[in-house]
């Protein structure tokens, strides 16, 4: 098992990481990979099933032989093909010729039968929908819509600089799909929020309310470092995009998610699942998700999802400034172009999606910014704390919580210091704290001490022993502070799709990340807190004159930050006076890609010209292009409360038709018969 992640430990049970995080821990070549290049049968399934079919008929020494089951989906694993043809020898009795015609007639007609009630079943939905899958093609390879999904924690949107981060500076300048932030779901910290982002659901409807916490209804605390209660199913409500896709008929691979080593049950858990390592290297992550790309169609996930744990890590050691968080800026930048690097090689970014975010932000933290928790509550008198840098407390059973929380406020009024946080029961905040109210009320703290943003909760006993606050850099606090944003960016035709040219958003909460993960992959949603159809419209389009009216910090002390030249500033700040500020700023790197653009057509043609032999020899390869979601067009959404299925039929020629399966049983039909009539004409 994992070592569960090292992160958001509650400051008064706070051990110093040992195996702090090292800047020469990384890796020099993010770039340079092993690239290979595996070719997937291109032999369609009623080819399968013709070549199969009529095998046994031209093995008459044997005997006939005929199709026993086929089976459509696997979708536990997406082998989205059928499954292999049973077979079994009857005994010969060459006697009785008809008997034979009427048990081969039988026997296609049961070929028939089967094939109608799959194709009705995938129609009419339920618990499962298998519709047939788009096959695409990047010119050698054959690929289902395909999203990666990337996960960078602690990575505010302020980071991104033309200096630290250009890969992410020009897809936010450029062609990427960016809001100026995403607004992460209360309370702001890693497990609540990584679930949020996989399920679509609020902290309070999913169940992971932070990333410690005690359920009175159990009677048992969840920790997020000990993955003996951590990776138990009973914490985790909802239902994570890996479930969802499965249940689809579309495979999953998670590297280091949270959440993700848990067990769904057989039928919902991902095709594949890293466990949790810290000290793994940011090139090993690249050559892990390009190489779940690189095989063959039958056994690649559609769905890979992979976690980041750098910049969260670099934060609570170092803060939010400083040359050890400006290195460890540049050095995942550098990881998140190798994978675009990688997808370009492939000829893959016009078909697969690439989905970068964050969790939440980080803010820093102070000597001079602590409020002392034992001055507020008689901490013999408390028997569990929640959460951080929020704190829940939960008295012991023979103390009244309603005399607890009036001594706390007697001395919060007394304290002088008290402009600096708030105390507040459970039924006055749950809202604004987790999302609302739902079965997992037993997981929220009837008290609850706020501090503001920069402002940290500890105890005398703690600093006397620490002398110096730790950790330097925290989150967790409201999801309305500027410090605590989180990043959203996308790339892929998806987006391309939705959007067209509008590659700027409004910003969204993260509950929408679920939804727009499953509209890119033709999935549909299970119930959750996000828009349906997604936020991505025109209608959302950000306004080319929008301004963001908060800056960076926006706090009542001074912030030291990494680079005071960002991105979001230069593009959205309050101080750019000049509209095409940010044409001048991106004007080098759209000459570079346009230059890009003009080398991919000429190799688009080049490989055009070599295809065209290939395309005169069978009709039966997949059509090559862009994946369909013309189902997803808002226009048809008549339903908030549901997906287009297969009511909206898709346009393209790789999508399954029952017309063209006819038309080919109809083939098959006649070369069956001929087959019989060889057949008795041989052996009379």
């Amino acid at each position: 098992m994992s070592s569960g992640f090292p992160v958001d430990v509650p400051v008064t049970d706070l051990d110093v990481d040992d195996e702090t995080f090292r800047i020469d821990d990384y890796d020099d070549d993010n770039v340079s990979l092993d690239l290979r290049n595996l070719r997937p049968s291109s032999e369609s399934f009623l080819g399968k099933v013709k070549t199969n079919f009529f095998k046994v008929f031209r093995q008459r020494q044997k005997g006939f032989e005929y199709l026993d089951t086929i089976e459509m989906f696997d979708r536990n694993r997406s082998d989205s093909s059928f499954a292999e043809l049973g077979e079994f020898e009857p005994v010969k009795r060459h006697s009785y010729k008809k008997l034979y015609f009427h048990l081969l007639l039988g026997g296609f007609l049961v070929l028939l039968l089967t094939i109608s009630l799959v194709v009705t079943r995938n129609r009419s939905g339920g618990s499962v929908r298998t519709t047939a899958k788009p096959i695409l093609s990047n010119g050698t390879h054959e690929f289902y819509p395909t999203t990666i999904l990337i996960s960078l924690d602690g990575f505010h949107p302020h980071y991104v600089s033309p200096a630290l981060t250009p890969f992410l500076h020009s897809l936010m300048i450029g062609k990427g799909y960016a809001p100026p932030y995403m607004i992460p779901s209360n309370p702001t910290v890693t497990f609540a929020n990584h679930y949020t982002l996989v399920t679509g659901l609020k902290p309070i409807y999913h169940g992971i309310v932070s990333n410690r916490f005690y359920d009175a209804a159990s009677h048992e605390t969840f920790i997020n470092t000990n993955d003996s209660v951590a990776l138990q199913p009973q914490w985790w409500g909802g239902e994570p995009v890996w479930s969802t896709a499965a249940r689809q008929g579309v495979s999953s691979a998670v590297h280091m998610w949270p959440g993700s080593e848990v067990d769904y049950g057989a039928d919902l858990n991902p095709m594949e699942v890293d466990q949790f390592n810290k000290s793994e290297v940011l090139s090993r992550k690249t050559e892990r998700i390009l190489e779940w790309l690189d095989r063959p169609l039958v056994s690649r996930p559609e769905l890979l999802l992979s976690y980041v744990p750098t910049i969260d890590t670099l934060g609570h050691e170092y803060g939010v400034s400083g040359p050890e968080l400006a290195q460890g800026l540049t050095y995942v930048d550098r990881f998140l172009e190798s994978v675009y690097v990688g997808l370009e090689k492939r000829n893959l970014t016009h078909l697969v999606n690439m989905i970068i975010v964050s969790d939440h932000g980080m803010a820093p933290t102070s000597d001079e910014r602590l409020i002392y928790l034992d001055d507020l509550v008689e901490l013999d008198k408390i028997e569990h704390l929640d959460g951080w840098p929020l704190y829940g407390l939960r008295p012991f059973a023979k103390f009244n919580v309603d005399e607890v929380f009036s001594e706390i406020m007697e001395k919060y009024r007394a304290d002088p210091q008290n402009s600096h946080y708030t105390v507040h029961k459970k039924e006055d905040i749950e809202t604004q704290l987790v999302g609302g109210t739902s079965q997992y009320d037993s997981r929220i703290a009837p008290i609850w001490i706020i501090p503001k943003i920069g402002y940290a909760i500890t105890t005398h006993k703690f600093m006397e022993k620490n002398k110096h606050y730790a950790p330097k850099g925290v989150h967790g606090y409201n999801n309305t502070e500027v410090l605590m944003r989180s990043l959203f960016v996308a790339t892929g035709p998806y987006f391309e799709h939705k959007m067209g040219s509008s590659y700027k958003l409004l910003p969204f909460e993260n509950t929408e990340v679920y939804n727009i993960v499953c509209e890119s992959l033709n999935l549909s949603p299970a119930p959750n807190n996000g828009s349906l159809p997604s936020v991505l419209s025109t209608g959302r389009a950000l306004p080319d004159m929008w301004r963001d009216s908060r800056k960076y910090p926006d706090t009542d002390f001074d912030v030291e930050w990494v680079y005071e030249t960002a991105t979001v500033d230069l593009l959205w700040g309050e101080s750019r006076a000049e509209p095409d500020l940010k044409e001048e700023e991106g004007e080098e790197e759209q000459e570079e890609e346009k230059e890009k653009e003009k080398e991919k057509e000429k190799e688009k043609e080049k490989e055009k010209e070599q295809g065209k032999g290939d395309k005169e020899e069978g009709k039966g390869k997949p059509a090559q292009g862009d994946p369909d979601y013309s189902s997803y067009d808002d226009s048809d959404a008549d339903d908030a409360d549901s997906v287009s299925d297969s009511d909206s039929a898709p346009t393209s020629k790789s999508h399954f038709s029952f017309h063209d399966v006819w038309e080919s049983v109809e083939e098959a039909a006649e070369d069956f018969i001929e087959e019989v009539e060889d057949f008795f004409d041989g052996s009379s």
